[in-house]
This record gives C-alpha cells, structure tokens and sequence, in this order.
C-alpha cells in the first residue's frame, strides 16, 4: 500500500445493501482508492459474498473488511481492519501473510507502545478524530492535538488516516495536523451525489498535503 492511496478512505455505512456496491462504485470513480467493509450484523458467509461483488466492481481499488479475518482469508487480496480489542496485529500477519494489508484503529496511547503491533500493519487510524454519530462505542476523540501526538509517536514512514466526524469542510485540517488521509462514511455514503463528494474530498486532501 501507498500513502497516496490512503488519501480518502471509504468505510461503508451499515447496514450494507443494495446500494453499497453503488455508492462504492461512485467513490471510487471519484477518486477512492480504499473502500472497507463494515457491517457488524452479516454472517461471515455474507461478508465474503459483498467483498467478492466489491472487488469485481471496483478492481482498481484496494477492498478491507472490518474484523473478520474468515472473510479475509477467504477473498484473495482482502485486507483486514482490527481494533484493539480485536485480534491483535501481529497475529493477523501471522495468518494473513506479508502480503495482506492490515489496518489497526489507535484508541488509547498504550498503543503507541506496541511495536510488534504497529510494525504488523500497513496503517492506523486515530479514532475518532471527533464524536460521530456514525459509530458511537468509541473512546475519548483525540481531536486535533491528539492527531499530531500520534504522528509523532509513531514509527516513520508508517501511514496515519483519521476517522470520526469527518468531511471536507474539516478534513485539511486533519492532514494539517499530522494525518496522511481521511477516512469517512456519511460524507460520501450519505452524500446525494457520491462520486462528486467523492472527488471533493480528494481535492481537499490533496490541496491540504501540498502545504505540508
């Protein structure tokens, strides 16, 4: 993976329908490059079914399913998203491979301190940036200050997207504080025109990494 991948990440709004392959399609077309899905309700078997019907839509993109390494071993070329009290990291790279991009969502500073951890992914995202109604059994938003702290704290060269109450009104200022990308559901999934929500994001994005 590529930190210019990372620019605007996708996670698609639960419960995940009919419309997710369309508005995953539209992303992408607008600029998308990472798409995860998210849905804590479908069985194993259903995830596996929506990962294979993402990946013929957008074969351009990279595709992640959130938790369920199953679905991800099942799906060549899935990747997989963990939070902490998820499977750890290092044990996803264990059954997963070299391979295999592994996501893992920063919650607390004891993280930072788990270098077998954060040396097994490809990226992490501070979560929340901000409170969201999108997915509430979250811990204290880091917030702006808490993004650069985490920038700081973290390995070189390892990519940092942020999540939780994000948009293109306040997404530069994400990247401005430290973060490589933005990752976001309802401003692009809940967006009347996803692929122009899409690629304002990126623009956004890009304009805001320009200045650093």
């Amino acid at each position: 993976m590529i930190t210019d991948d990372l620019a605007v990440y996708l996670v698609t709004a639960e419960p995940a329908g009919d419309q997710t392959v369309q508005v995953v399609a539209a992303a992408v077309a607008g600029g998308v490059r990472v798409v995860q899905l998210r849905d804590k309700a479908m069985t194993t078997r259903q995830r596996i079914a929506a990962l294979h019907r993402l990946q013929d839509a957008v074969p351009e993109a990279i595709v992640i399913v959130n938790d369920d390494l199953a679905a991800a071993a099942a799906v060549p070329g899935v990747g997989v998203h963990v939070g902490p009290d998820d499977d750890h990291p290092a044990r996803v790279r264990d059954l997963l491979g070299p391979d295999a991009v592994i996501g893992w969502s920063i919650h607390d500073r004891d993280q930072l301190d788990d270098r077998d951890g954060l040396g097994a992914c490809d990226y992490v995202a501070a979560s929340p940036v901000w409170p969201t109604p999108t997915k509430i059994d979250t811990g204290t938003p880091w917030g702006l200050d808490g993004v650069a702290e985490l920038r700081s704290g973290l390995p070189q060269g390892l990519p940092l997207i942020g999540i939780g109450g994000i948009g293109a009104g306040n997404a530069g200022r994400v990247i401005d504080a430290g973060a490589d990308g933005v990752a976001v559901v309802s401003a692009i999934c809940a967006a009347p025109d996803p692929r122009a929500a899409a690629a304002h994001l990126v623009a956004v994005v890009r304009q805001a990494r320009s200045r650093s």
